[in-house]
């Protein structure tokens, strides 16, 4: 590691492009291609790094990079949780801002519905001399849980397909899921749910805790990060009414009002932040509460020490 610059991973595959572009909203752009290992950066001290999300928690874990953006799941998995420090949780995935769900599913056509059910199968199995097999990349996570749930099967690393493995490899799966469909166009029927993940902002603990301007860079790092993320799940709405206007009870209770002001002829001006999914709402309400225009912008970064 160096000590005049941060080496941050940056997960490569599914969640790059959300990734950069959270960086790119508050200012860091970070250019390169996919096959490029080191990325350049238009920030001196940050040096960027491109790396599966598997990898990152082990290279953080171990001191070599400092920090870097990964899953819970495969911060668990590699069991770094004593060697690293979580700065933010982030709450993107590749498609919303839903949390990742790991899910132990089975085909359609297969009996079991319930943990009971499944239990109930493994034990079958092994009293005639065979195994119930399970398939999935989170080995480590997915045994603990059978563990806790007296569950008696045999887990298998998957390198890959894991959906198709479903009844011809492995009896069930564990994989994960953000809206559940791919596990239905695959034929799967979900039985428990095992995980769930959220992507973390960690860094290397003695690096953190050692270096204090590391520290303070990973620290501004995460606030900008959260304010970035945030900001994707709100919208600016600005108002002008012929009269004063109470836009607080107008507009939905998760909503920050930036500014309200009488202007010198006695009309109204207001900006206000909103959720997303009540803009539809809300831009109905304030136009039958008398608005003359209402306009919807885009946020690129939030900090509120309210949320």
């Amino acid at each position: 590691m160096s000590d005049t610059v941060v080496t941050l991973g940056i997960p490569k595959g599914s969640l790059q492009e959300s990734t950069l572009a959270a960086f790119e909203r508050v200012g860091l752009s970070f250019g390169g291609s996919s096959r490029d290992l080191w990325l350049s950066s238009n920030d001196a001290q940050i040096r960027p790094v491109l790396l599966k999300p598997q990898e990152i928690p082990v290279y953080v874990g171990s001191g070599r990079i400092d920090a870097g953006l990964s899953g819970k799941d495969w911060i668990v998995e590699q069991g770094v949780l004593p060697h690293i420090v979580t700065l933010a949780e982030l709450p993107y995935a590749r498609q919303s801002t839903r949390p990742i769900r790991w899910v132990l599913a089975v085909p359609d056509a297969n009996p079991v519905r319930t943990v009971d059910d499944l239990r109930d199968a493994c034990e079958h199995k092994r009293a005639a001399g065979e195994e119930f097999v399970i398939s999935t990349e989170l080995v480590g996570v997915s045994r603990m849980w059978l563990a806790r749930s007296g569950i008696d099967a045999r887990v298998e690393f998957s390198w890959g397909a894991t959906e198709a493995k479903a009844g011809t490899f492995a009896d069930a799966i564990i994989e994960a899921t953000e809206t559940g469909a791919s596990l239905k166009s695959n034929q799967l029927r979900e039985v428990a749910e095992i995980f769930v993940s959220r992507n973390q902002f960690i860094a290397n603990r003695s690096v953190f805790d050692d270096t204090h301007w590391k520290a303070r860079k990973l620290r501004t790092l995460a606030e900008l990060l959260r304010g970035a993320v945030r900001a994707s799940t709100y919208v600016q709405v600005h108002i002008i009414a012929s009269n004063p206007m109470d836009v607080a009870t107008i507009l939905s209770p998760e909503s920050r009002i930036a500014r309200a002001s009488v202007t010198e002829d006695g009309g109204f001006r207001a900006i206000a932040l909103v959720p997303r999914s009540a803009v539809s709402e809300s831009l109905a309400s304030l136009v039958e509460a008398g608005a003359t225009d209402v306009w919807v912008s885009a946020v690129s970064a939030y900090f509120s020490s309210a949320l």
